[in-house]
């Protein structure tokens, strides 16, 4: 954990906006290779109940570009072999259900496919994903497989041009797209397009 900010008790209808930059220059904190992710917990210090899930709005901006790219993500219990008010945290099948099965496309050259892949626990769990991700051409073969492992509450930062060679992409061609498995926790995270310095595209991933 790099830094930290308390909320207090909101309203329903309340909302805050955050410049995690500003957060992290006033705690004097840096993020160690240059990236991590947010987590937004309920805090019940001052009373209150957990009173519907959390949702958030996202701004992202490249420093040098200018351009921005926006996308949404809204609350889970991660991890956890519980229910809250009888709301199963699983999509499919009851409680634990706690396994990642993610579909990600593919961009084509020029453009750059960005995923990150974020492990959070509202709990202890695992210490460390088991983490595949299977590279597939347009015709659903399986070309390559490669295996990493994310700390619980860490993350990865990935890049399609980085996890694969040129030789494989190429094989893989128009239309490849790959599938993240985890048969041991549920994962989350974003995807993205980069077109060179200059424009982004993003968007979060969750998975059954």
């Amino acid at each position: 954990e790099a830094a930290r900010r308390r909320l207090g008790r909101l309203a329903r209808s309340e909302s805050v906006v955050l410049d995690l930059n500003a957060i992290l220059d006033q705690a004097g904190a840096e993020l160690a290779g240059g990236y991590g992710h947010v987590e937004l917990v309920y805090d019940f210090t001052d009373g209150g109940e957990a009173d519907g899930w959390l949702h958030g709005l996202f701004r992202y901006q490249d420093k040098r570009s200018g351009h921005t790219a926006e996308t949404s993500f809204g609350a889970h219990i991660y991890n956890i072999p519980l229910t809250y008010k009888g709301e199963p945290q699983s999509y499919a099948g009851g409680p634990p259900g706690l396994s990642t099965r993610l579909f990600l496309r593919l961009g084509r050259a020029p453009l750059e496919t960005l995923i990150h892949l974020i492990y959070p626990a509202s709990a202890s769990w695992h210490p460390l994903s088991s983490t595949e991700l299977a590279l597939h051409d347009s015709s659903g073969e399986e070309l390559a497989c490669e295996r990493i492992d994310i700390p619980c509450g860490g993350s990865r930062l990935l890049r399609y041009t980085e996890l694969f060679d040129r030789a494989l992409r190429e094989r893989a061609g128009k239309g490849a797209y790959l599938v993240v498995r985890d048969p041991t926790c549920r994962l989350f995270g974003y995807a993205g397009l980069l077109n060179g310095e200059g424009a982004f595209s993003f968007d979060h991933l969750f998975g059954f």
